[in-house]
């Protein structure tokens, strides 16, 4: 009988083949599935998809920790095995070493390593008896929502990777430490994607990066939930094979699941505020800063700011855990200052710039311009607020606008701006457990951020 330290990865493998499985549609379960998926409206697939999630990550979870406390027993740590699931290990000499080492940047260096893991995992499905047309599908899904971003998030792994072996090793990285530092970059890239396919259905999205969400594609539809499972199996794939061998491998996948927890719970606060309230109607009395602020913690900043630092001192070698209470503390500030920016590009953004419509007024979001709001309004502004917002009608959208214009909140933002930058950089002062070039390097991408 396969023992609990092996179940984890037979769960995380288990989950890959189950979400391929279903864009084969021709089984009569998978055929019965989707009947009954179609027959339910948007919220019910999505929170049954959730509990789906979250019982795979409670089990990874455990699996994870079992498997690191054996590491540190010294107990051998070996490629996962479990029930004939061979682990699939990425052979080195496949990565386009030379392409890397001619890059003059390192989002080239970055871009180099995509074809490659994208292959790689369409070859994990031929190795699952995935036929041609299940393969194409993916590879379809792959095309359409892992590219097209700006890719702030793989990248800074590479980056960060590159500050910490400077600092500790006074050297820069190999091209071979620069491929594999993509790897996991490109782990986050393909997690952003499952959020973000998700978060289109939930949000009733119609654009993301200038192009119609991938759910509103007329062949795709309501298949996009399994899609994001699939994305999510990928992320787990890219790990198992660069990184099953490594004696860290398992505080990656834990970081992973760590991660993909919090932001489930984040974006859980976020969709749930108006649960239960009547169609055109608005309820404000949960909106507030500390409810924003809480959303915002989860959702955002521990896959924006913390994964890809926590990813790079965990492949760099950095155990002690106040480095990491420290990382993670300044990432969740870093993290608000960044969520606060994107509410107001959502608002006033320029959708060809920033790639998508924003709808946080239509879906009566908890955003930041909408709390400042409630905040300052007058009894008449108020119930301006009581009467048109959360409703998709662009009258209505233009009136909400109207108001956060005539509260001068563009203004207060900007305000609120130069003083947290202030509050960062003196957080940054105090550090002292690694090198600030870390922090300094994200700062330095979101600061004055119009997109």
């Amino acid at each position: 009988m396969a023992t609990m330290e092996k179940l984890g990865p037979l769960f995380l493998h288990g989950t890959t083949l189950a979400v391929a499985g279903s864009v084969l549609h021709g089984s009569g379960f998978t055929t019965d599935l989707l009947t009954l998926l179609s027959s339910q409206p948007p919220a019910s697939i999505l929170a049954l998809a959730l509990l789906m999630l979250m019982s795979v990550h409670a089990v990874v979870a455990f699996t994870a920790t079992k498997l690191s406390a054996n590491g540190a027993e010294g107990k051998n740590v070996e490629p996962v095995r479990a029930l004939g699931m061979e682990a699939e290990a990425f052979d080195p000499s496949k990565y386009p070493l030379e392409e890397i080492a001619k890059a003059s940047t390192d989002k080239d260096a970055f871009l180099a390593m995509y074809p490659v893991l994208k292959d790689s995992l369409l070859n994990t499905m031929t190795q699952s008896e995935m036929p041609d047309m299940a393969i194409k599908w993916a590879s379809e899904v792959i095309e359409y929502t892992v590219q097209g971003g700006k890719l702030n998030r793989g990248v800074t792994v590479l980056t960060v990777h590159r500050t910490l072996t400077r600092a500790n090793h006074g050297r820069d990285l190999t091209p071979t430490e620069v491929a594999r530092a993509s790897v996991l970059g490109w782990a986050i890239e393909w997690l952003q994607a499952f959020f973000l396919v998700a978060d289109d259905i939930m949000d009733d999205s119609q654009t993301r990066r200038g192009q119609p969400c991938w759910y509103l594609v007329p062949k795709v539809g309501m298949i996009a939930i399994n899609d994001s499972f699939l994305l999510e199996s990928f992320v787990f794939s890219l790990l198992r094979q660069h990184f099953g061998a490594e004696p860290y491998y398992h505080s990656l996948v834990e970081l992973f699941v760590k991660v993909v927890q919090k932001t489930v719970f984040g974006q859980l606060l976020d969709t749930t505020l108006a649960a239960g309230i009547k169609k055109d109607q608005v309820d404000f009395s949960r909106y507030n800063m500390d409810t924003y602020s809480r959303i915002v913690k989860y959702k955002t900043a521990f896959y924006t700011f913390y994964l890809p630092v926590a990813i790079g001192m965990i492949t760099s070698g950095v155990e002690d855990e106040p480095s990491y209470v420290l990382a993670r503390n300044i990432c969740c500030k870093m993290g608000e200052y960044f969520q606060i920016q994107d509410d107001v590009l959502d608002c006033y953004g320029d959708p060809a710039t920033i790639g998508k419509v924003g709808t946080d007024i239509q879906d009566n979001k908890c955003s930041w311009l909408v709390v400042q709001a409630l905040s300052q309004a007058t009894p008449e502004q108020r119930k301006i607020l009581d009467d048109n917002y959360g409703r998709w009608d662009d009258k209505k959208v233009k009136k909400i606008k109207e108001l956060f214009t005539e509260l001068k909140l563009e203004e207060l933002y900007e305000k609120y701006e130069e003083e947290s930058y202030k509050k960062i950089r003196e957080n940054l002062d105090k550090v002292t457990l690694m090198p600030r070039d870390v922090f300094e390097l994200l700062l330095k991408k979101i600061y004055k951020r119009k997109l």
